[in-house]
């Protein structure tokens, strides 16, 4: 009997712009590769659940690899990792974004295919163009913070810039955290448009968490990786837009972050929500100024 592969085809990868060539190898723990087997990007899993799970991330660029002896000893394998892998809509995200951060934690950065891309890893090398200004709703491209996009499966890989004209009065050796922030939320900002949302749409802010692990290298190329269970088209309701976002340099997760928004599919849309809540402010303002202006006189009459 000879060792089997599994190759699943669980969707189209609109977006990637390098072949879809399984680069990851799924392996079951307590099983084990033939010595001549030459991959360096393995994920071990515990089930056939979370082996799904991460056909379902990363589509064709994952394979699984199972043993002779293990596969006697665990008998249907394949059929049940299939069964759990086709039971999605291909036009929409495989699951929560809070899913995807478990997965990613123990995912290696996919460094074959990264190759092939124009975004750089090592350092001297050619970073590439960034992304358009619209995506990141900037009005100045000197601000654009992320690189145009790699997608491996539901994954977005963007390089991160280091200067921007709105961030300038500090000086250190390694890269400052609010330059990571805003390069983060640029990224959400892009993948919701790279998930659906069409070009007007705007991103209300609700929540941001963000962890550091690790300095940045001034000196060495930053990868942004995210994921979103987010996805949209022209018609879609406005919604919350969960994303996972983890910072990388050479391989290593140095920070991540957890921004959550609220997506307007129309700019129409949000200017109507941002009218209603500068009515709401100039009521409170007002509120406080007749307040204030009370506890002034009270204290003159005194």
């Amino acid at each position: 009997m000879q060792e089997m592969s599994l190759y699943p085809g669980i969707r189209e990868n609109a977006l990637t712009r390098i072949p879809a060539k399984p680069t990851y190898t799924v392996l079951f723990d307590g099983d084990k590769l033939p010595l001549n087997t030459d991959t360096l990007q393995i994920i071990t899993v515990q089930s056939v659940e979370e082996a799904a799970r991460y056909f379902m991330l990363l589509g064709d660029f994952c394979e699984l690899r199972i043993s002779p002896e293990y596969q006697y000893a665990h008998p249907g394998l394949y059929e049940k990792i299939l069964v759990h892998s086709n039971t999605i809509n291909a036009n929409e995200a495989p699951f929560d974004t809070e899913t995807a951060a478990c997965l990613m934690q123990k995912l290696p950065l996919d460094i074959k295919n990264l190759l092939k891309s124009p975004l750089a890893l090592k350092e001297g090398e050619k970073m590439p163009p960034p992304i358009n200004k619209g995506l990141v709703h900037k009005t100045n491209e000197a601000n654009v913070l992320i690189s145009e996009p790699c997608s491996i499966g539901w994954l977005h890989h963007f390089n991160m810039f280091q200067e921007t004209a709105e961030l300038t009065d500090h000086t250190s050796g390694h890269v400052e955290g609010m330059l990571v922030i805003e390069a983060t939320r640029q990224a959400s900002t892009a993948t919701a448009h790279l998930q659906g949302m069409p070009p007007d749409g705007k991103i209300a802010l609700l929540n941001y968490t963000t962890n550091f692990f690790n300095f940045l290298d001034r000196n060495a190329p930053i990868i942004l990786r995210v994921y979103s269970s987010f996805t949209a088209s022209e018609t879609s309701e406005d919604r919350v837009a969960p994303i996972y976002i983890q910072v990388m340099q050479w391989g290593k997760v140095c920070a991540e972050a957890k921004p959550k928004g609220f997506a307007y599919m129309h700019n129409q849309c949000y200017q109507q929500k941002s009218m209603l809540i500068e009515k709401i402010a100039s009521r409170s303002k007002l509120q406080f100024d007749t307040k204030l202006n009370r506890i002034l006189e009270s204290e003159s009459a005194d």
